[in-house]
């Protein structure tokens, strides 16, 4: 049986003889707890969210993106991506890290992208081939995907298999990882191309063609 507490002898308060506890510091407690914390910096914004790497990203696994193209040269298609990013109104811009190459099926439009780059890319490349349908190849890891483009728009996403075969072997061993874009060579940055060098180089591709 338990007996009520004596006056003065809560669990707070000292005991009959003892000394009197001192109360905790709570602004000192305070203080400790958020040592090197800056209540000045700015608070997170949704595009700092949706810019943060993932998991994936951190720890450094590569990412490839491939479109594949009808085009005749890596040329056209330099000047076609080039004058692709200017006829775009929503200001995406050619991805850092884009070349172009040739191979015998048509030419490649290739760079070690994020995925919403991959897709800039896309959308900007079928915006100056207009009816000529494209198809972007990403993968990172396990993850493989195809979609295909025309006339600047995203259109259905297939299954990469399905399409393979309607391209160049270097697609897939891209993708795969046979063959490294260091293998591939240099290739043409379309970023570097001026306006009037773009138009020479799609007159050239259609000349050959």
């Amino acid at each position: 049986m338990s007996t009520p507490d004596r006056p003065g002898t809560g669990p707070d308060e000292p005991r009959e003889g003892e000394e009197p506890r001192p109360h905790p510091d709570i602004d000192a407690e305070f203080a400790r707890l958020t040592e090197g914390l800056s209540l000045d910096e700015d608070p997170l914004t949704v595009e700092d969210v949706l810019d943060a790497p993932t998991a994936d990203e951190e720890e450094g696994e590569p990412t490839i993106a491939v479109v594949a193209t009808s085009v005749a040269s890596a040329k056209a298609l330099a000047g076609a991506i080039r004058l692709g990013r200017e006829a775009r109104t929503d200001g995406i811009d050619i991805p850092t890290g884009t070349s172009t190459h040739d191979t015998p099926s048509g030419a490649l439009a290739v760079g070690p992208l994020r995925e919403a780059a991959a897709h800039d890319l896309a959308a900007i490349a079928s915006t100056a081939l207009q009816r000529s349908g494209i198809v972007l190849f990403w993968r990172r890891g396990d993850r493989m995907t195809a979609t295909r483009y025309r006339n600047g728009e995203r259109g259905e996403d297939i299954s990469p298999a399905i399409v393979l075969g309607a391209v160049d072997d270097v697609v897939e061993q891209l993708l795969l990882g046979a063959t490294t874009l260091e293998q591939l060579g240099e290739g043409i940055d379309p970023s570097g191309l001026s306006r009037s060098q773009a138009l020479r180089w799609i007159a050239f591709g259609k000349k050959r063609k």
